[in-house]
């Protein structure tokens, strides 16, 4: 299969690159070349901008195309456009495109996010899943019933930008007393390297539609597992177990402690708007092969690379050391008896 991947550069793009040269596949990648300056000899790298440098694609045609990078709903029709000759088109959504995650269970006939009133170059997280929602009504109108739309939910594993979930094998690998959330939310989250081998399965099928992937693909896990398997994960790499202390939400809340970003993953359970954003449908996925595999894998793969220091962007906004342990301290003092 001749395989265009618009992006490539980092985690699912290079994924996909690397999964796709697993198993065969001529790979040519287009994007900016800001992001990874070498690539593997068997990889053919074009760079460009997608509104200006388009053309250096002409008279090319692919079997399929994959968009890991489209942010803007301009650059999405500019690519569908110019690609719209190749074999299929896979655009990389979000489940933030849907309206309303309040609810679990939510799947693939859920409305989309409304896109009226929002800038078509506005790059704010604050519109994310709006800009998902219209890159997909600007594929749909070039690309129509032909277009395959992937919205994943998180996306974890090693070389994470984010390290949104990695936190967790981090600090666990830290020892000590762990400060964990008393949450009953369920958690979601996907491998990169199991969304990125399951999307080339769909390209070499011929598969069309529309797709949440994310995982366990058997139902959402909990926090208490979620831990425990970070732990156990730690463990086996050689590091002594923490002890996980949970804290309850409202003393988190009331302290100040930022949901998501400030301790990973965190969703209260009073943000009822997001209550299915870590809890949606994938039963269409797996029905269509989606595998994924153990949380303890990914873990472990995880702290199989160098853990990063304090100062590393990817623990940028996260609660610190010394944060955690006052907080620890002062729950200690408010609840002496709790677990």
């Amino acid at each position: 299969m001749r395989l265009l991947v618009l992006g490539g550069g980092v985690f699912l793009g290079a994924a996909v690159v690397d999964a796709a040269r697993a198993a065969g596949h001529a790979v040519t990648v287009f994007n900016r070349g800001r992001s990874r300056g070498r690539w593997p000899a068997q990889v053919e790298h074009i760079a460009g901008d997608r509104q200006h440098d388009l053309d250096r694609l002409s008279g090319r045609r692919f079997d399929a195309v994959v968009d890991t990078s489209g942010y803007l709903p301009v650059d999405v029709r500019l690519g569908a456009e110019a690609l719209a000759d190749a074999g299929q088109y896979l655009f990389v959504s979000s489940v933030s495109a849907y309206a309303s995650l309040a609810r679990p269970g939510e799947d693939e006939r859920a409305p989309l996010a409304s896109f009226d009133g929002v800038a078509p170059d506005d790059r704010s997280t604050a519109h994310y899943g709006a800009q998902k929602a219209a890159c997909e009504a600007a594929l749909r109108r070039v690309w129509g019933e032909r277009a395959l739309v992937v919205r994943p939910g998180l996306i974890v594993g090693p070389g994470d930008p984010t390290g949104r979930f990695s936190y967790w094998p981090w600090r666990a690998a830290a020892g000590g007393t762990m400060l964990v959330p008393d949450s009953p939310s369920p958690l979601q989250m996907i491998d990169v390297r199991d969304l990125a081998a399951w999307m080339l399965r769909l390209l070499e099928s011929g598969t069309r539609g529309d797709f949440n992937a994310t995982g366990p693909v058997d139902g959402p896990t909990t926090w208490p597992r979620m831990i425990d398997t970070c732990i156990a994960a730690a463990m086996q790499a050689g590091h002594a177990p923490a002890t996980p202390r949970q804290v309850s939400e409202a003393f988190l809340q009331a302290e100040g402690v930022r949901l998501w970003t400030g301790l990973p993953l965190w969703i209260p359970a009073s943000e009822a708007d997001s209550q299915g954003f870590l809890a949606v449908s994938v039963a269409r996925a797996r029905a269509a092969g989606l595998n994924t595999r153990p949380l303890h894998e990914t873990a472990a793969d995880i702290l199989a690379e160098p853990i990063p220091p304090a100062d590393d962007a990817r623990r940028d906004g996260r609660l610190t050391p010394q944060r955690e342990q006052e907080l620890l301290a002062r729950w200690a003092l408010l609840a002496p008896s709790s677990p």
